[in-house]
Formats: structure tokens, sequence, C-alpha cells
């Protein structure tokens, strides 16, 4: 089966948004422009909004059309923000109340810091992609070069893989060189994570993984450093306590780093299906990887094996969270929602009066979580007794 027939194969069943999500990053013309910010308008508090985190007592949710709202009263009001970009933001991540980044299509990403209320773009993506491009021809040219040297002092028992070397080589210069003969397309970033407040990833479409050591103010494109031949999305990244570091990508493939990100490992799940998401527990360090047709898969030894996990939910999920309690919760697909205790080994289904999508989740000081998907945010409901006794921490441990 060939790559695009078993991509699209994966996402059948992920209907509504994702397939919209997904199908929108097949790839399309995108140009360098001044500002073009996000109109101010009621529509945005009921607009599809992808992700929320807490920034200290604020909750911050990010969504279509550049929308990015705050709520400085637990969620009963929410205000615009002003934003810079028009186009789609599908994650957010906070590192400290003041501080914390949204990422999304066009490769852009967006800084705060004050707690969501003000955005300034920090990486205009269209532009950053017009010299990636010329770097990754750059490095494609090199690459050649230097077989080709070891090619002419090789004995001939080595020759005719270096021979196979040096097609690739060549086939993957003229891709390089021919990107730069294009207009520049920018890929979608899906997620973004920071161990602390200089140290950051972001992930994307097309194996995109950009890395940050100043706060974000410079954007290294690291995507060369994942062992990814294929260029699978990257759909989501987290850190465990540890320093090791987790990407979540198709084919049932976790990529994972244990040098600070500077090469990264396709760890082996078992599975063959698409995962939308990665988080780590902070209570116990085990990783949850998560996505289509309500799979998880738990590892509790850093990512060397794998089990599958009796989530319970029916639909494909899209966002998660994990709290310093061990609560775990998924949310996802027409209003799905469960939650788990005891470090997924039972799951325990949240019912919802509407069958909305949700596709992020913030935990609330008073132990309970709001969510936001189709048509805004709202509160997660659940029966009080079934989570008696969890207290959330004030924001995302990964997502």
């Amino acid at each position: 089966m060939n790559r695009f027939m078993k991509r699209l194969r994966d996402t059948q069943p992920a209907t509504g948004l994702m397939l919209a999500y997904i199908f929108s990053l097949l790839p399309c013309v995108a140009w360098a422009a001044t500002p073009n910010y996000a109109m101010i308008t009621e529509k945005a508090l009921t607009s599809m909004l992808l992700d929320i985190a807490a920034a200290g007592d604020n909750l911050v949710a990010v969504g279509e059309r550049g929308h990015i709202l705050y709520s400085e009263d637990g969620g009963k009001t929410w205000v615009q923000a002003r934003v810079p970009v028009s186009t789609m933001l599908t994650r957010i991540f906070f590192i400290s109340p003041e501080l914390g980044w949204a990422v999304g299509h066009d490769g852009n990403v967006l800084v705060s810091r004050d707690g969501g209320i003000n955005w300034e773009l920090q990486r205009d993506g269209v532009s950053a992609q017009a010299q990636i491009n010329e770097e990754r021809a750059g490095r494609a040219k090199v690459q050649l070069e230097q077989l080709y040297e070891q090619a002419k002092a090789a004995p001939e028992d080595d020759q005719e893989d270096l021979d196979a070397a040096l097609e690739e080589a060549a086939h993957k210069l003229k891709v390089a060189r021919d990107a730069l003969n294009e207009q520049v397309f920018a890929p979608p970033l899906m997620d973004v994570w920071f161990t602390d407040e200089e140290r950051g990833w972001a992930s994307g479409a097309y194996g995109t993984l950009l890395h940050t050591s100043n706060s974000g103010r410079h954007w290294d494109d690291w995507s060369h450093k994942v062992d990814n031949p294929e260029e699978l999305h990257l759909n989501g990244v987290a850190g465990a306590p540890d320093g090791s570091l987790y990407l979540a990508s198709e084919w049932g493939t976790v990529f994972r780093s244990q040098s600070n990100g500077a090469h990264w490992e396709p760890l082996e799940t078992g599975y063959d299906g698409s995962f939308f998401g990665v988080l780590v527990s902070p209570a116990s360090g085990s990783v949850f990887a998560y996505g289509l047709l309500g799979t998880v898969y738990r590892s509790r030894d850093g990512g060397e094996n794998w089990e599958p996990l009796q989530s319970r939910a029916p639909a494909s999920l899209f966002g998660g969270i994990a709290t310093i309690d061990g609560t775990l919760v998924f949310v996802g697909q027409g209003g799905m929602a469960t939650m788990s205790r005891d470090d997924g080994d039972t799951f325990t289904l949240l019912p919802q009066a509407t069958r909305a999508g949700i596709y992020g989740i913030a935990a609330m000081p008073d132990g309970g979580y709001m969510v936001t998907g189709d048509g805004g945010s709202r509160l997660l409901a659940f029966d009080q007794a079934v989570i008696s006794g969890s207290s959330p921490a004030n924001r995302k441990a990964s997502q």
C-alpha cells in the first residue's frame, strides 16, 4: 500500500474536524505578507477552537481564522485578543503564567508575555520556510559531494552500496532544488512544547520539527535530526522529567530523543494507525500516545515497550491532559471524553450533553476541566463521584 493511500485509510474514520484538519495539510501555495490580523467578531466565541491552556488564573483558547480568546474569570466570560494572523491556530502552550506560545498553519508561531492578552508574531512561517529550503538544498549538495569523494576512494566491494546512496542523495538534491524554484509552502505546525522558558520544540506536517534555545526569538529547522525518511506528520510533542522527548506520528510511530533533540529514533508501538498526540504523566512518568478510533498506548519504560489500553472511547481522540495527581483525560470526536485515575489501567467514559467535537482541554483550580472544540468552549461535564478526590494542576503537564 503506497504512502498516500495508507494515510487516507488511517484517516477515514476521523470525520468532522479531523478530516478537514488533515486534508488541509495537502500542499497549497502561500506567500509572505504583511500581518493580516484576525477579524474581531462576536462569532469568535462560538467558532471552532482547537486548544486551550491555563496561564496562571487565565484561560486561553486558540482556533480557526487566528482566533485567540482569553478569560480572566474561569471561563464565564471571554475576550477576543488582537492577533496578527488570520490562519488557523492548532495548539497553545504556557510555560509560566505569563509566557506562552501558539502555533498553526503557514508555520506561524505567536508569543504572549502577559498571560494570553496580547500576542505578537514571533515566526513568519513562509519567510522562514524560504530560508529552510535554501539550507536543505545546501545540506543535500554537501552530502552528495561527500558521497562522491567516498565512492572515488572506496574498494570495489563497497561500490554497489555507495552507488545506491549516491542515487538517493542526487534525488534529494533535485527535490531540494525544485523547492527553490517553486512558490513557498510552509507546512502547518501541529503542536508546541517547552521544557523551560528558553528551550522548546514545535512539530508539524511532513516531518517538520523546529527547535528554539532562546525563548523563540529564533527557531531552527531540526527536521533532518528525526529518522523519518517518509516525512510522516509529527502531530504531537511532549517531554518527560528525565529529559526524554517524544513525537506522536502516523503509522503507529512514536519518535524519541534522549539527546535533547539532537537525534530522534522511531519506536515500534505495535500499532499501525495514526497517533494525534502524546503526553507524559507527571505522577508516574508513563508515556501515552493517543489517536485514531479511541486508541491509547502506554509505555512505562521510556518508550522501550508499549501496550494498548482499553480507553472505552469508540471515537478518535484529539486532545489530552495529565495532571500532577495522576489523572488522565482524553477528549475527541463527537464530544468523546474518557478519564483514568490509575495510570491508564482503567477508564471511565464521561457522557456529554452535546456531541460537538472536543479538541483541547485545560484543568481548572476547582477540580473541573474547560474544553474547546466545535462551537467554542464549555465546562466538561462529569459526575463528581467519578473523580472524587482529584485536584488537577493549574496547567497542562504536557500535550
